[in-house]
């Protein structure tokens, strides 16, 4: 189902969430003082790969999704005893994300906050002192454990190594409406990381997802194998110094 189609189906509390400041109305107002640049983005060629070039990266997300769910056995495990011990609920938690196309599927992370963290508020961005969060949760957050289900995701197909980081549907819906060039950014399969990512970290404002949807253009703009290998070997040594 594409997005568009399920936020038809949602509560206005649901699309309009209760918690995240003037976020959408700043968003409103950015995309007023940079109409030139949104509108290069709604245009913009993006470079699309040859038919090697994809079937080399599906290749690639198999052997390194197999490879690392295989190492990640024993770290499952002990991530999965531990977030049992540590606050009652399930080990994993699975949330709707926009995919290509505008598609949605269900991403899996381990579970990092206490069940039904959302029932008084909505749809709404983690913070960095949540206290939402479990203690187990708080660690697995600042180390990026949590994501390390994504690998289920690449596998299946749904998501790939790099690319741009996929966003909530609610959330997805009223982006679009403030900038519509935001969704051009569903152009390409969603990445477990990606170059906005790296430039601009986890999104915390109306300014950070500006700014997240011009490096993602960038990428579109400039993507090929050798530079998804390069933000991957990137991301590797950002995520061992705690940049990520």
């Amino acid at each position: 189902m594409n997005y568009k189609e399920y936020c038809k189906f949602l509560d206005s509390d649901e699309i309009f969430p209760s918690i995240n400041g003037s976020l959408f109305s700043d968003l409103d107002d950015i995309a007023m003082k940079h109409p030139i640049v949104l509108h290069e983005i709604q245009q913009m060629s993006f470079k699309s790969m040859s038919k090697l070039n994809t079937v080399v990266t599906r290749g690639v997300d198999i052997l390194l999704s197999t490879f690392g769910l295989f190492i990640s056995i024993i770290p499952f495990l002990l991530i999965s005893i531990a977030i049992k011990i540590d606050s009652p609920g399930p080990v994993f938690f699975r949330q709707k994300r926009v995919g290509k196309r505008g598609e949605i599927f269900q991403i899996l992370k381990f579970r990092t906050m206490c069940v039904d963290a959302e029932r008084g508020t909505g749809p709404i961005w983690a913070t960095t002192d949540d206290p939402r969060r479990t203690v187990v949760g708080t660690f697995l957050r600042r180390t990026r454990l949590d994501e390390l289900p994504n690998l289920l995701n690449i596998l299946k197909g749904e998501m790939t190594f790099i690319g741009p980081r996929p966003e909530r549907p609610e959330f997805v819906y009223q982006f679009v409406k403030s900038m519509p060039a935001f969704d051009r950014r569903h152009e390409a399969k969603p990445g477990l990381t990606g170059l906005a990512q790296l430039k601009n970290g986890y999104d915390d404002s109306a300014t950070s997802v500006y700014r997240k949807l011009r490096w993602d253009a960038y990428y579109l703009r400039k993507k090929c194998l050798l530079f998804d290998l390069s933000l991957l070997y990137r991301t590797v040594f950002s995520v061992l110094r705690g940049e990520v």
